[in-house]
């Protein structure tokens, strides 16, 4: 690589890490100021009736989830960049994994009216070699992106098969899609698909998370999609073999 070349290089990532620097801004300038704002509104209003203060409690503690969870996703990417990952499998049933993934997932689901169910009857001699907590982290983004795109009345899906010496896990959405031209990029780092509105809705760093997560279990992931049919995430897991086929 020339100088010049390497220059350009340089340029470029310095660019990218300002863009970054100012989504982070941004994404965590929204959530703080709507807590400063019920903060001050609570404070100096002594006379609230119990909805009113209850809307407002709710409205605190949404945001500072929000910006807990946006502090996490930093912190992790940024371990992944730095010192790479470990993880710690032992057989776990992945029907088990799939099921406490839903069942956490179900309260959101309620709220946004969409309804979790299961693509077909859930195979219990499916095993995987996996860290439960890494695998959970997995489940979670996907079933919580899914729901997060997928319209009142829609539907996510949730599915395992055995794919030669991998567990495949599947989380389907009845959403928009995803446009041809962003499934490629749909694991890289700080990389949002879909339009503007759908894009202030993160940092782009919660997929690039689960590709890492998945490759250091020696699985894949990837997606499938068509604008306005919903989209499929699929990742594999190693198998038990021992007890796979039981």
């Amino acid at each position: 690589m020339s100088t010049h070349e390497r220059l350009a290089e340089l340029k470029d990532q310095l660019e990218a890490r300002t863009r970054v620097m100012h989504d982070v801004a941004h994404e965590l300038k929204n959530p703080m100021a709507v807590i400063h704002g019920y903060a001050s509104y609570l404070s100096e209003h002594e006379d609230l009736s119990p909805t009113e203060r209850r809307k407002a409690l709710r409205a605190l503690i949404t945001n500072a989830e929000r910006v807990i969870s946006l502090v996490d996703q930093l912190q992790e990417s940024a371990r992944l960049e730095s010192a790479g990952l470990e993880v710690s499998p032992r057989t776990h049933d992945a029907a088990a994994l799939l099921q406490e993934a839903a069942e956490s997932a179900e309260l959101e689901a309620a709220r946004r009216g969409v309804r979790l169910r299961w693509a077909s009857p859930v195979s219990r001699t499916l095993f995987v070699r996996a860290d439960p907590k890494r695998a959970a982290q997995i489940l979670a983004n996907l079933v919580g992106n899914a729901l997060k795109f997928t319209p009142a009345g829609g539907v996510v899906e949730l599915a395992l098969q055995r794919e030669e010496e991998f567990v495949r896990f599947t989380v389907a959405d009845t959403g928009p899609g995803v446009p041809a031209a962003d499934l490629p990029h749909l694991f890289d780092r700080f990389y949002q698909a879909g339009d503007a509105q759908q894009r202030r809705q993160g940092l782009g760093l919660g997929l690039a998370i689960c590709k890492s997560l998945v490759e250091a279990h020696g699985g894949r992931i990837w997606a499938e999609s068509r604008p306005g049919a919903g989209a499929r995430f699929h990742f594999t897991l190693p198998a038990e073999k021992s007890l796979a086929a039981r």
